[in-house]
């Protein structure tokens, strides 16, 4: 595991982890995005075993983890997606497959519709172009009551235990353990707190973007439309963020380029709440599609569930 960070266009350090392959003949990577609030360290565990066949690149989104805070509060999906489309040019050439988790995911679909970096796949892990009012409702309301400040590493913990009610206790302590800095002497979250209201529609850089670009839904499913490449669409079973019929129709929408797996004793933090059969189903698709060249076949085995 490697730090690093790179620059984007509008000058900001983005830090990202390198997680390279165990074998010296490894010509891809695995690309990772987390989720709202999240940061690397969330698929830390995956990342263990993707990097068995691929090196492991996973992004500290703009305002997340060890990357710059903006000053300006520019977090809209748009602006992360610049994000991603800056960093696919490092890896430029390569075999690329990019993985996001919901705020991730869906700032990928914009990305990947938009950048002329070749890209082998996409996967979506529990995300949509909409997302349930009342699950997203509740999901802001989480973080908001989150405080600001924290005594001890424990407490922390405590607080995402809370959160996170079905996820595995040693995952969940490992990304806890990556996730305070101490600012004016005391401990402290990573994440920027002006980013909840700066993705989610209330800034001003937000209202800027949309006028520009219309209704921001409207264009991740003109995103998801446009994908001219494999994309596996990870649901938890116990999500309520990306619905069952959410999930069917993103597929109907791809028009056979997509395949959905359901992920077993999982909500929406699937990664966490399910480390080993999400990683299991992300790496088979991956390898299967690696190998085969199609995810049709794939898509007929017995690990996944479709619906």
């Amino acid at each position: 595991m490697e730090s690093r960070f790179f620059r984007t266009r509008d000058g900001f350090r983005l830090h990202y982890i390198s997680h390279p392959c165990v074998t010296s003949d490894c010509d891809s990577y695995c690309i990772l995005l987390h989720g709202f609030t999240n940061d690397a360290h969330v698929w830390d565990t995956m990342a263990d075993v993707l990097r068995r066949h691929h090196h492991v690149i996973a992004l500290d989104q703009r305002g997340h983890g060890d990357s710059d805070w903006d000053p300006e509060h520019r977090y809209s999906h748009w602006q992360l997606a610049d994000d991603l489309e800056d960093l696919l040019q490092v890896f430029d050439g390569a075999r690329i497959h990019v993985i996001g988790h919901s705020l991730g995911a869906r700032v990928s679909m914009l990305a990947l519709e938009s950048t002329r970096i070749e890209v082998a796949s996409l996967t979506i892990v529990d995300a949509g172009p909409e997302v349930n009012p009342d699950a997203g409702e509740r999901l802001v309301n989480d973080v908001m009551q989150m405080p600001a400040y924290y005594a001890d590493s424990q407490a922390y913990l405590d607080c995402m235990a809370r959160v996170y009610v079905m996820a595995d206790s040693s995952v969940l302590a490992n990304m806890a353990r990556f996730s305070l800095r101490v600012t004016r002497g005391r401990l402290a979250g990573k994440t920027d707190p002006a980013f909840t209201p700066g993705i989610w529609h209330n800034n001003p850089e937000f209202r800027q973007r949309h006028r520009e670009k219309g209704e921001l839904s409207d264009q991740i499913w003109t995103a998801l439309r446009s994908l001219d490449l494999p994309v596996h669409i990870v649901r938890g079973q116990a999500s309520s963020i990306l619905e069952s019929s959410l999930a069917r129709r993103m597929i109907d929408e791809l028009k056979g380029r997509g395949v959905l797996s359901i992920v077993p004793r999982a909500g929406h933090a699937v990664m966490l709440d399910n480390p080993v059969k999400s990683t299991d189903l992300i790496a088979q698709f991956i390898r299967d599609l690696d190998q085969s060249g199609s995810p049709a076949v794939w898509a007929e085995k017995e690990l996944v569930s479709l619906v």
